[in-house]
């Protein structure tokens, strides 16, 4: 059986990717580090919650978790310029946070697969604040070299979130969520629920490292794939 770490439990994907690991035969344990304690509606026997408001502690907490080696270290860890206050704290939670945790888990020695739930487009040559971030994000994790690393590129997501967002935001995802599965869906980049983003986070982790350092990075459209052909 397996042990997960999730970063991020309390968010759209991250809150799913807990339940699901929670609710798989095949996990043993799912630990979580964060500033409020996730919604557990499956099996919360599973579920170790460490609550520590003050993110700095984070890596720290997470290199001394008493978690099996060949672990999986999963992170839909994320904000927004607008929570952030501003373009300077956006990068130094999104990014700092992300990293130090991610080199924490490394550090530690016990966890093979790192997870990230990262986004279309990110690439760290872009000229806007979101992409550019999550591009050196990817980069500095694939850095660490884990022995496997699987990057998720969602595009318009998709789900109920507990903080509103912009009504720009929130007409976009209505008509992305109105041409999901039609022949516009690419318009959109390929709308997807958080929930199925975090299914395909799980699937593709319980499936066998093929070769050390191995990197995977799946957009939108072939998630939808993984999802419809493995009945997720």
């Amino acid at each position: 059986m397996s042990s997960y770490f999730a970063l991020g439990s309390t968010g759209l994907c991250g809150n799913f990717f807990v339940n699901i690991a929670a609710n798989s035969a095949n996990v043993a344990r799912i630990y979580t580090v964060s500033r409020r304690e996730p919604k557990v509606t499956t099996d919360s026997s599973k579920l170790v919650a460490t609550v520590e408001p003050d993110t700095e502690k984070w890596p720290a907490l997470i290199k001394n978790l008493e978690i099996p080696e060949h672990s999986t270290y999963y992170s839909s860890f994320g904000t927004t310029r607008k929570a952030a206050g501003g373009a300077e704290n956006f990068i130094k939670i999104d990014e700092g946070i992300n990293v130090a945790a991610a080199t924490a888990a490394k550090e530690s020695g016990k966890f093979d697969t790192a997870v990230l739930v990262s986004s279309i487009g990110a690439n760290s040559s872009s000229h806007f604040l979101y992409m550019a971030t999550k591009g050196r994000i990817e980069e500095k994790i694939k850095e660490l070299k884990f022995k496997r690393t699987i990057i998720l590129r969602p595009g318009l997501l998709l789900g109920e979130r507990e903080h509103a967002h912009s009504l720009f935001e929130s007409a976009s995802r209505k008509v992305g969520g109105f041409l999901r599965g039609t022949m516009l869906e690419g318009l959109f980049a390929h709308p997807i629920q958080g929930e199925e983003v975090a299914k395909v986070a799980f699937y593709l982790s319980q499936q066998p490292i093929e070769k050390d350092n191995e990197v995977l990075v799946v957009d939108s459209k072939e998630m939808l794939k993984i999802v419809r052909d493995n009945g997720l």
